[in-house]
């Protein structure tokens, strides 16, 4: 027994609970409010007439015995089937995805506009193309997905091909890598999820950001809690299906520190998303989790 750990331990799940119930009275209290838009996800999916078979489905997704997320779609076929195989760990909540799109997503169809029809989107880092194909079903012109690892993009082709959809498309490409010229130009739309603490250097990452981004950056990181702009250094192998591609140091930013990190790189105009639901994911409303709606300044758009 370690008497110093048990109790770091302690005070921090008693920490954490305290911060839920707070963010849990905030949402009550505007309960009967302004709720903002609402917005639902596709889902299940629809599965384009004249597309793979069950068979053909089934065998190409047991090429891959992990995947971030379970994918619905309409007659009842899912995949992965097994729920052991889905999530870092394993039996991961299919709620997730659903309970953040309704989060963030009605926000980024309000900043660009009240609708995603005519634009461009870019999902950095897309792993299995969840947010590209909910994108993509909200009528954006085009979206690009893509990811360092071949096989995410496999999985991300696979459900592309089942849903038969035209205006999407997936390629292998290191983050480092993204840029205009490699993605064939800029973006309307930019998600950055989920990986901003997969990364050892976070200024330089919204930099390249800001240069593939024309109006509107959807940024969604885990958190350090600390009231101060505070970075949490971690190792992290690479070998999980939603570690950072490679092995290596990682910063975990507080919420201090990203609002900074966004004025450092020229992105000042920078709106955290409030909660306004109680059924979300439980880091979210602990803190250890937050998005922002990011306006790229007119002077830096391009073409």
């Amino acid at each position: 027994m370690n008497l110093k750990r048990d109790g770091r331990r302690l005070l921090r799940r008693v920490d954490e609970a305290l911060r839920t119930r707070r963010n849990l009275r905030r949402i009550a209290a505007v309960a009967n409010g302004d709720r903002g838009g609402v917005l639902e996800p596709r889902w299940p999916l629809p599965r384009a007439q004249g597309g793979p078979s069950d068979a053909e489905i089934l065998a190409r997704a047991a090429r891959h015995p992990q995947w971030l997320y379970r994918f619905d779609f309409e007659g009842g076929l899912r995949v992965p089937q097994a729920a052991s195989a889905v999530g870092r760990l394993g039996d991961a909540s299919p709620e997730r995805p659903l309970q953040r799109f309704r989060h963030f997503m009605p926000a980024v169809v309000a900043a660009a506009g009240g609708s995603l029809a005519g634009k461009r989107v870019l999902d950095i880092a897309c792993n299995a193309g969840f947010w590209s194909i909910q994108c993509a079903l909200l009528g954006a012109r085009e979206v690009v997905g893509f990811d360092a690892r071949p096989e995410r993009i496999e999985q991300a082709t696979l459900v592309s091909d089942i849903v038969g959809l035209r205006n999407v498309r997936f390629q292998v490409l290191d983050y480092w890598g993204m840029s205009p010229d490699a993605l064939g130009g800029t973006f309307d739309v930019v998600l950055h999820l989920g990986l901003l603490y997969h990364l050892p250097k976070p200024v330089e990452a919204l930099e390249l950001t800001r240069r593939v981004a024309r109006d509107v950056i959807l940024l969604d990181t885990a958190l350090y809690v600390a009231r101060g702009p505070m970075m949490l250094l971690a190792w992290e192998e690479s070998g999980d299906i939603g570690s950072a591609a490679e092995t290596g140091m990682v910063m975990f930013p507080s919420k201090r520190s990203v609002e900074m990190l966004l004025r450092h790189v020229g992105l000042p105009d920078a709106r955290e998303i409030p909660l306004r639901s109680a059924a979300m994911p439980p880091d979210y409303l602990r803190d250890g989790r937050a998005s922002w709606i990011v306006r790229v300044p007119a002077s830096a758009r391009r073409d």
